[in-house]
């Protein structure tokens, strides 16, 4: 097929499509708009996003605490446009604060979030807001926005097969939380959440001290993952808070607020990252669980997620990603299964080998990959380094890649820091731990400063305290007050 038939073939899909989807009725306005995507579709859609998240970014492991989540999430539902919708809560076990939703009715919370909350009735605003994006469907509103723009209908249209019609939303994956929401979308998810928590008990103004908290993010230094926080998902003004204390009614006063019934559940909160799931020092990556550790070059930025570590230069001229794999292939032959795993490009053998590092078994090679370039294009080839390494029943891969005009340029960063791979023996390093929430009650009134100062707590986790508990530290706090601290 010729590349103008096929634009002329798309441009009519997507006339066919736009005139049977735009009649979609939006659950919540009740107003017809522009929906290239069925619930059907959107369900899928949240199925592949939730399978992504889980294994980029792992779930928070406290059955107790992820049942807590769950059971105020589950008191908003029945007040929900979309009720009949099967929901699904999760607590992701990342520092960064967040929460956000994926289509068709999975909603997250992030550990690091939980930590800054300090009311039952928070948390049920925050996830308010979340249900209403889903209830209002901004996220498929806004990817067929994006389908319109690029065209992604046209391989499961002209296709025309059951599975081909939802292929393009099962390839969506992360995608999704990068999606940016107006702020008219915004300004409508805030009132659903004080909708949907007041109508189920909780009071709404808990909304407004979260959102002021969330402001003060912008003091505080990021996490070392790559999830976006609050703050780039939802991006929060002064005029939005202004338009939120116009929800609020009296009555709000009067409705739960539960600070100790959700401050007691905080109890025993990894804080921050977590060293048991690898964690950066001194230029080099230790992960105590597995066992390993390997030297990072100088300057370059780490990302640790449950999937991945990536490693990249500064310029982002240049990466590494290492992941690990459960097999019983021996290096060379797993070498060969994750070349032939690379799809759409076109793979030239430049060198290949087996040797030790460390005392680990290992099969390199080096290759060029290029990509199908378009019409009147020049392909790109990316020079790739693949070293496997054998240990402890798993393969761990680094795969090095830089354009290959600059590979010569980070050959010796890469070669170095495959060569620096081995086996973490260090008591000290394979006992770190990380950092926990603790909730201590003053034996009497006192300004949250005395009360630090009374446990020995160092003053320099004085701000972070004061931060977590949305206090300052010259704010007086009660006898039997329960504060968060950090052990």
């Amino acid at each position: 097929m010729k590349p103008t038939l096929r634009r002329v073939i798309a441009i009519f899909t997507l006339v066919a499509l736009s005139g049977m989807f735009s009649c979609a009725i939006n659950p919540v306005t009740g107003k017809k708009e522009l929906m290239l995507i069925s619930e059907s579709q959107e369900i899928e859609m949240g199925k592949s996003t939730d399978e992504s998240i889980k294994q980029e970014y792992g779930l928070y492991q406290d059955p107790a605490l992820s049942a807590y989540v769950e059971k105020v999430s589950r008191r908003l539902v029945p007040y929900t446009h979309r009720n009949k919708l099967e929901y699904h809560f999760a607590v992701l076990d990342t520092p960064v604060e967040n929460a956000f939703a994926a289509p068709g009715g999975f909603i997250y919370v992030t550990r690091g979030l939980l930590a800054m909350m300090n009311s039952e009735a928070e948390l049920a605003t925050v996830v308010g807001h979340e249900l209403g994006h889903v209830n209002a469907r901004h996220s498929v509103r806004e990817y067929s926005k994006q389908l319109l723009l690029t065209g992604g209908l046209i391989l499961g249209s002209v296709l025309s097969k059951d599975v081909a019609k939802v292929a393009p939303y099962l390839m969506i994956g992360l995608q999704v939380l990068f999606l940016k929401f107006s702020r008219d979308d915004e300004y409508q998810a805030d009132s659903l959440g004080v909708l949907y928590s007041r109508n189920a008990g909780y009071s709404p103004s808990q909304m407004i001290p979260f959102f002021r908290s969330i402001q003060k993010l912008e003091e505080k230094a990021g996490g070392g993952t790559k999830l976006p926080n609050f703050l780039s998902t939802h991006p929060l003004t002064e005029k939005r808070i202004e338009e939120a204390q116009k929800m609020l009614v009296p009555m709000d006063a009067e409705m739960d607020v539960l600070r100790d019934d959700f401050l007691a559940k905080m109890d025993g909160l990894t804080y921050g990252e977590n060293p048991r799931q690898g964690y950066v020092e001194a230029n080099a990556f230790y992960h105590p669980e597995m066992k390993f550790a390997f030297a990072i070059p100088t300057g370059w930025v780490v990302q640790n997620t449950p999937r991945q570590v990536t490693v990249a230069s500064k310029d982002e001229k240049a990466g590494m990603i290492l992941t690990a794999e459960k097999t019983d292939l021996t290096p060379a032959a797993y070498l060969q299964k994750r070349i032939a795993s690379l799809q759409d490009v076109q793979i030239q053998e430049i060198s290949k080998r087996t040797r030790m590092i460390n005392g680990l078994n290992a099969a390199c090679g080096v290759y060029l990959a290029s990509e199908q370039a378009q019409e009147g294009q020049t392909p790109q080839v990316t020079a790739i380094d693949l070293d496997c390494i054998a240990k402890d029943g798993m393969i761990y891969t680094f795969m090095s890649l830089a354009a290959k005009a600059e590979y010569s340029t980070y050959k010796n960063s890469f070669e170095r820091t495959v060569q620096s791979f081995m086996n973490l023996t260090d008591p000290k390093r394979l006992a770190a731990q990380p950092k926990k929430i603790s909730i201590r009650r003053p034996a009497a009134a006192q300004t949250l400063k005395g009360f630090l100062t009374g446990l020995n707590v160092p003053s320099d986790k004085w701000p972070t305290i004061a931060f977590l508990n949305a206090l300052t530290l010259e704010a007086r706090v009660e006898r039997g007050q329960l504060i968060k601290i950090m052990n």
